[in-house]
């Protein structure tokens, strides 16, 4: 029977922008926190270049797809009747996932329910956007998949992230909700993911599916096996569908998820997930082509033995960062928390030798920028430990997101290293050319003749990480490098653009000129590339100033700066004082 105009049209004209937004509206202050938060989405990253799409045609395709009058009728097509006879001829599960998915699936018989029909209608006539989350599912569906299955949980709740995400593990909301699963900051807490400078647990695709399916689990308990209600408390929070059930029981004892009154989003969101199941049970019914996936892991996660540099872990697995940060999105700075015990998502054919790379690297090839680790010790504060390091507290704090400068015993503190004055200057030894050998990287190469990428990336203008055998480098000889160059600052130039534009990173722009991290370039400054600028023969104080952070600034002791001044420990600057900052010339 054809829908009622005056209902069923209002209703897909709903629907459509609730498909593409992703998410719902924002729950009330009152409302408990929970992991899907379901305010409008990020545009999502591009798959992989390597994943073959999901559906035979990206363009919209009209699907004639019954929808009942606009009330919700009674449960009752089950999977049999949706599939008919093309269960048997299903690809075997061992090597198919899509297969191994549908052959867990659980919730059955809600097909004729309206809004069920009528998200199904809506996925089958806008493929674009169904296509594109499971695409985005490939590097991480089969990890997600055998969680599932080892728990003995329903394999639809292998859907539920494009419900919620659209199978971006970096996508995030309005309202502070992250990840694949969409966690809460609240959330995220009590189930345990870890939050700090360098990472968020939400973007972690293997430890927010943990804590997803703990979640799920739990609410599945706690409404007696009831998986619509456990999932519409994932969504609205279990307080709001506690009060919902206890509403609608004052009238009928044994009322269910369809007889709740819940906020909008709530209840397009569990419709959602059975229309999934739908299509997924029986594709071609519904005008899709799903070619086969084969069931084995495209990406595997491994440890990092210490911390380690995203450009360099790239390099080692001879990918863009790009595509490894994307992977990763957990990850939120340059490179991993200090220490130990970070995961790193990669791609599965290049898993064994990248473990053999980091097993044989040393801490100091991980992290190529100039930076090393502190560990906090009893009896330390911020001020002693940046003064220990020449540094100024908020250049530390900075380093490291501290919002205070509270710090507590074993925490690792990251601390950029400066500049070493004095050091002999090394003799020139003669360039080499390295004839590039099946399989090689340029992080390989760089190893082995014990220079860093970025060396091998300036004797080889143009190179790319991806070599071919044949193709001649020049390896950097330990020659004293050139003198430095220099940028002059134009309008609307940043740090950040200028280390971009020659291929150095902010952190030693800044060293090599001296600047503080919120200083501001003026047009007509002249910035150093690729070494320190000249240290000047005075410095003139300016209103703020003091001697620690005059030689922080200039990466010499405080003592020294006295010295060259002829100043006692109780001297006091002034603004508008010249300082000696060079030895006066014997000539």
């Amino acid at each position: 029977m054809p829908p009622k105009a005056s209902g069923a049209v209002a209703a897909l004209i709903a629907s459509t922008a609730l498909l593409f937004s992703g998410c719902a509206t924002k729950p009330p202050a009152s409302a408990p926190a929970t992991p899907a938060n379901t305010a409008a989405q990020n545009e999502t990253a591009t798959s992989d270049a390597d994943t073959a799409p999901a559906v035979a045609s990206a363009d919209a395709v009209e699907v004639e797809v019954e929808v009942e009058d606009d009330f919700d009728s009674e449960d009752g097509e089950d999977d049999l009747e949706l599939a008919g006879a093309s269960t048997a001829n299903w690809p075997d599960p061992e090597t198919d996932l899509w297969s191994q998915i549908r052959n867990g699936f659980e919730l059955d018989g809600y097909g004729k329910r309206y809004r069920v029909r009528r998200w199904t209608q809506q996925f089958a006539t806008h493929q674009r956007h169904l296509q594109a989350s499971l695409d985005r599912a490939r590097p991480f569906l089969w990890h997600i998949v055998r969680r599932i299955d080892e728990r003995g949980l329903p394999t639809e709740l292998a859907l539920l992230p494009i419900v919620e995400s659209g199978y971006d593990p970096s996508a995030r909301s309005y309202m502070g909700a992250s990840g694949l699963w969409q966690f809460m900051p609240g959330t995220a807490d009590h189930m345990g993911l870890a939050r700090d400078w360098w990472y968020d647990g939400r973007n972690d695709v293997i430890a927010s599916t943990d804590a997803a399916l703990s979640y799920l689990d739990d609410l599945h308990r706690r409404y007696g096996g009831d998986w619509l209600l456990a999932l519409a408390a994932y969504n609205a929070g279990p307080g709001r569908v506690d009060a919902a059930l206890a509403r609608a029981q004052q009238s009928d004892p044994d009322a269910t998820y369809w007889d709740l009154e819940l906020p909008l989003e709530t209840t397009e969101y569990v419709p959602k997930l059975l229309a999934l199941r739908r299509i997924m049970f029986a594709p071609e019914r519904f005008g899709f082509d799903w070619p086969l996936l084969d069931n084995t892991p495209r990406t595997r996660a491994v440890a990092l033995p210490s911390q380690t540099e995203i450009a360099v872990a790239a390099g080692m697995l001879d990918m863009s960062e790009e595509d490894l940060r994307r992977l990763n999105p957990a990850l939120q700075r340059w490179a991993s928390a200090p220490g130990k015990g970070t995961r790193l998502l990669v791609p599965a054919g290049k898993a064994d030798a990248f473990e053999k790379a980091l097993a044989s690297a040393s801490p100091r090839t991980l992290v190529q920028r100039n930076t090393h680790s502190y560990t906090v010790r009893r009896g330390d504060v911020l001020g002693v430990i940046a003064a220990k390091y020449h540094m100024s507290v908020a250049a530390l704090r900075q380093a490291n997101g501290l919002r205070s400068d509270r710090i507590r015993i074993g925490q690792k503190l990251t601390i950029p290293r400066t500049g070493a004055p004095g050091q002999p200057t090394p003799v020139a030894e003669p360039a080499e050319t390295y004839i590039v050998q099946n399989g090689d990287s340029l992080w390989e190469i760089a190893q082995r003749y014990n220079v860093n990428v970025a060396a091998m990336r300036g004797s080889n203008p143009g190179v790319s990480t991806s070599l071919r055998p044949g193709q001649k480098l020049t390896i950097p000889g330990s020659a004293t490098p050139p003198e430095p160059s220099t940028h002059i600052v134009r309008a609307g130039d940043s740090l950040w653009e200028i280390a971009d534009a020659n291929d150095v990173t902010i952190a030693d722009l800044r060293r090599w000129n001296r600047l503080e991290p919120n200083t501001r370039l003026q047009p007509g400054q002249s910035i150093a590339i690729d070494g320190p600028a000249p240290l000047p023969d005075f410095y003139e104080v300016e209103t703020g100033d003091s001697l620690w952070s005059i030689a922080a600034r200039f990466s010499m002791q405080v003592t020294t700066l006295r010295s060259l001044n002829d100043m006692s420990s109780g001297s006091t600057i002034r603004p508008g004082q010249r300082l000696r900052l060079q030895p006066v010339s014997s000539s």
